[in-house]
């Protein structure tokens, strides 16, 4: 991992301090202008960031290592996604509106069909590379994770795959999808179901 690339580390830190400088100027403005201010800064400031990276060096599927010396798009894009990771009311508020978290997921880059539900309480990291399906449920305290970083030999080996879902899928509660797994349409994962990396869920054996 370059220098480069240990400095996006910061991006968390900058990504709060936008977010109170947004708040103080709203609370002293008291208008509308204020509080898009606000809002911008909590999700359109990452989001944009995270497209440019993308747009300069794309975050691809595959095996690297995490340690060695070269930049590391999915470890910059992880940075930049890091504060929704660790205050998951930004993005629990979005669930609550009917379809608002499917264009989110959208926006991000990742490929999401229509009439997906998705709990308040469920959890998705890599927002880029998740393809779900039409008439999708994600049931509470799922969470789902495109990435996996294994100790071997002495390095990092970081792992990125997407994770895809058919049409008419329902992952139950606490259900932990795993980087390549697949879900074929009209399968069913019943909860607190641990999904290992690149399993795939057929019609006539769901989990």
């Amino acid at each position: 991992m370059t220098i480069f690339s240990r400095l996006f580390s910061l991006f968390p830190l900058i990504h709060i301090s936008i977010i109170m400088l947004s708040s103080i100027v709203w609370i002293k403005s008291g208008n509308l202008l204020g509080l898009v201010g606000l809002l911008s800064s909590i999700y359109f400031f990452p989001l944009g960031c995270f497209r440019i990276l993308c747009f300069i060096t794309p975050i691809q599927e595959g095996k690297s290592n995490i340690l060695e010396k070269k930049f590391s798009p999915w470890w910059a894009g992880h940075q930049i996604q890091s504060l929704f990771i660790a205050v998951p009311m930004f993005e629990s508020t979005l669930r609550i509106i009917p379809g608002l978290y499917s264009l989110w997921l959208r926006a991000w880059g990742s490929q999401i069909g229509k009439n997906v539900y998705w709990t308040p309480g469920s959890i998705h990291y890599d927002r880029n590379l998740l393809e779900v399906g039409d008439n999708v449920v994600f049931g509470e305290r799922s969470l789902s994770v495109c990435h996996v970083i294994t100790p071997k030999e002495k390095s990092g080996e970081l792992t990125i795959a997407k994770i895809r879902i058919g049409n008419n899928a329902f992952i139950g509660a606490a259900v932990v999808l795993s980087p390549g797994v697949t879900m074929d349409p009209n399968t069913f994962i019943k909860a607190g179901t641990r999904v290992y990396p690149f399993e795939h869920i057929k019609a006539d054996s769901s989990a």
